[in-house]
């Protein structure tokens, strides 16, 4: 088999209007620059590229349908929208002063870290959009520990480290106040038990069960928690909060 060369990825790519930016080939599954025609750079093997000219850039827009009814805002309510992000499926809680009013799960389905990012945007503005918060939430990332007391990988970590930073800079965009909660801190605001990550986790869930008397996800149940703390930060008087079930 002949060796692939540059100029012979250029000229299938030209009838695209794409081009190749890298200066080398080395292989298939190896990572290089292309700019699509409308002038985004895409990094991504060659492997993948010549079977589909996709550019995240260009994507449409990801029409996110929100599930269920949007509650009207009462007049001087403060709403306050938390969230569990995740890379994939993220929880997401919304309070009307103390009075939780809604809780779910956003998922995204792509394995491209860029399209998760894009959509969890979209995701996060439609939800900006709809129910009008006044504060939001974003949980603090941190090493965890995963299967034998083993810390995730410093990949994992600089990805939910992107996506924080994506939420963050949204949050700013929209102008909308937000707090990055730690997970520590707000485990501790309310009472969460456990020695492993999955301790606190189901502790998490049981708590949720002795306040509103339903069983929900591990996502769901740790943004509820998120909610609750920062419910009671904006308050400032986290021990007389007067909590709504």
């Amino acid at each position: 088999m002949a060796k692939i060369k540059l100029e012979d990825i250029q000229n299938e790519l030209s009838a695209d209007g794409w081009k190749v930016i890298s200066t080398e080939y080395v292989n298939l599954d190896t990572e290089m620059i292309f700019e699509c025609p409308e002038g985004h750079r895409v990094f991504v093997p060659w492997k993948k590229l010549r079977t589909k000219r996709e550019c995240p850039s260009c994507k449409p827009k990801v029409d996110i349908k929100q599930d269920g009814e949007v509650l009207p805002k009462s007049k001087g309510v403060k709403r306050t929208l938390a969230l569990d992000q995740a890379s994939k499926v993220t929880g997401y809680a919304i309070f009307d002063d103390t009075k939780l009013v809604k809780y779910g799960t956003f998922a995204t389905s792509s394995d491209d870290d860029i399209e998760r990012f894009a959509m969890m945007r979209a995701w996060l503005l439609s939800m900006i959009s709809s129910w009008h918060p006044d504060y939001i939430g974003i949980e603090g990332i941190q090493f965890q520990e995963e299967g034998g007391g083993q810390k995730m990988g410093i990949t994992v970590f600089q990805t939910l480290a992107r996506l924080q930073g994506i939420l963050m800079i949204t949050c700013h965009d929209a102008k909308i106040p937000f707090e990055v909660c730690p997970t520590n801190t707000w485990r501790h605001s309310c009472g969460v038990k456990g020695k492993t990550r999955s301790d606190k986790k189901r502790s998490m869930q049981l708590l949720v069960k002795q306040w509103y008397n339903m069983s929900v996800s591990e996502d769901e149940a740790d943004a509820i928690g998120i909610g609750r703390h920062l419910v009671s930060y904006i308050q400032k008087n986290t021990v007389v909060t007067n909590w709504e079930t």
